[in-house]
């Protein structure tokens, strides 16, 4: 795993001036105008605590608002099922991987479908496959193989049965929530590993400045098993929040802040992550329009005021407004993924995304992989560690020499120093008469077609005995 450091290259979208201005008020949203909570319990514990509060409406006063931020991990160790640690917020950039989104661009066709058994088990494989992938999350969606009540929990036992790694749950529902912390329970028994290591669970904001009461219920249950907090905050710039970028950059960084403060007065120290998932209303067609470039200086903003809270912080890696394979995916890919990686965000997530975040393709996983080792390659700079050894290569060959047979040439023939990839050397090296997508779907197959399962069979076998006992009661 790569480390990451802030080099010549580090763009800033927001300087320390602009920061401080957007948390204090930030404190003012908190302090002045507070956030609707829908649940009575941490109402009350707010009100003991300090908060000022009038029916649900809850308001923190800045210092106390401090006083909790304060007891934010600035890092903290995820596991897998296996017992596999992944340090986060220490230095080194991991990527949460995702499965399924409402709809599978298909590689015949390059057409968007709906999501099927072996998307779920195709994608699932990619991420295992992936040493940068520390997670994934599974969106709660059916598989068009099953249209009974047992459609999403048939993806999920696929996707279960194929990774040892992280579980991220953004679940549909508290039912939903509480039954993953037994099924995190039974997974990590094999290997003693506890909930609030296996698993981090999404707190999502009602847009604008409110915490209804199934988020609050999940939000409940982290403080009391300390499972890390991710806080789903989507507000939409012109219906959901200020028709501004700066105005929906505030906007996210309260919400993400009230919850976070929130975290910490049911359980300080419990681990938090901050993330931000902004997006601008179309005014004309009323769509919301996720990947908008736009989402540059969103994503970039949100890392540098994640870091001056000293909190761990996410940023989403590709993703594009299309679902073709063309010049706009790219352009708009690299640039999110420039962005993301050179940001120094702790965690990249999306890993595959496309059009406009509804759509996900096995072939994109791999080729925005890909992109992800150029913008590590770009974020670097130019080193001068081999600078004077170069000198001494001038004055050996001297004016008219060449370096085929140099000492530098044949000692950095087969290194990194410049950069190298498969599936986008079109020189005659790599089967030059393949596009980028044929190779990309080329790997696709070579990493899924033969794959076996790293989940112990032990494991597998009491997987496969919690879901048929589910399938018996729908």
């Amino acid at each position: 795993m790569q480390n990451y450091e802030v080099t010549d290259m580090k763009i800033q979208v927001l300087d320390e001036a602009k920061i401080q201005r957007i948390k204090t008020l930030t404190e003012d949203v908190i302090e002045n105008i507070g956030f609707r909570v829908d649940d009575e319990e941490i109402v009350a514990i707010a009100k003991q605590k300090g908060a000022v509060v009038d029916g649900s409406n809850v308001k923190i006063p800045r210092a106390l608002l401090r006083e909790f931020l304060s007891t934010v991990p600035q890092s903290y160790t995820a596991k897998g099922m296996t017992g596999d640690e992944y340090k986060i917020g220490a230095g080194e950039q991991r990527i949460m991987g995702i499965v399924i989104d409402p709809f599978i661009i298909d590689y015949a066709t390059q057409e968007p479908r709906m999501p099927g058994i072996e998307d779920v088990r195709t994608n699932t494989i990619l991420n295992q496959s992936n040493d940068d992938v520390y997670g994934m999350s599974r969106m709660d969606f059916p598989v068009v193989e099953y249209a009974d009540a047992t459609s999403t929990w048939r993806s999920l036992e696929t996707h279960l049965l194929h990774h040892t790694k992280h579980y991220a749950v953004y679940p549909t529902s508290d039912r939903d929530f509480f039954e993953w912390i037994e099924l995190a329970q039974m997974l990590g028994k094999e290997h003693g590993v506890q909930v609030g290591e296996l698993i981090t669970a999404a707190v999502p904001s009602l847009s604008p400045m409110a915490l209804v009461d199934i988020n609050c219920n999940i939000l409940k249950e982290c403080a009391k098993r300390n499972i890390t907090v991710i806080p789903t905050v989507c507000p939409m710039a012109g219906t959901t929040s200020p028709y501004s970028i700066e105005g929906t950059l505030l906007q996210s960084n309260a919400e993400i802040i009230f919850i976070a403060a929130m975290s910490q007065m049911l359980n300080p120290g419990n681990k938090f992550v901050y993330a931000a998932g902004p997006s601008v209303s179309d005014m004309a067609t009323g769509h919301d329009m996720y990947y908008t470039i736009d989402k540059v200086f969103w994503k970039m903003g949100a890392v540098e005021l994640a870091k001056s809270y000293g909190m761990p912080c996410t940023a989403e890696m590709g993703g594009t407004l299309g679902h073709r394979y063309d010049m706009q995916s790219g352009a708009e890919s690299m640039l999110f993924m420039l962005s993301a990686v050179n940001s120094g965000s702790d965690i990249l997530a999306g890993l595959g995304s496309c059009y406009n975040a509804n759509g996900l393709s096995s072939e994109m996983m791999v080729i925005q992989t890909e992109w992800q080792r150029i913008a590590q390659f770009l974020t670097k700079g130019v080193s001068m560690e081999r600078i004077e050894r170069s000198y001494e290569s001038l004055a050996a060959q001297g004016p008219g020499g060449n370096f085929l047979m140099d000492d530098l040439t044949l000692e950095m023939l087969r290194s990194d120093g410049f950069f190298k990839s498969e599936i986008m050397d079109v020189s005659g090296g790599y089967e030059p008469s393949k596009s980028l997508l044929e190779k990309a779907h080329d790997r696709v197959e070579a990493l899924t077609s033969d794959s076996v399962s790293p989940v112990p069979g032990k494991t597998q076998e009491n997987i496969k005995r919690y879901f048929a006992d589910i399938y018996k009661k729908l």
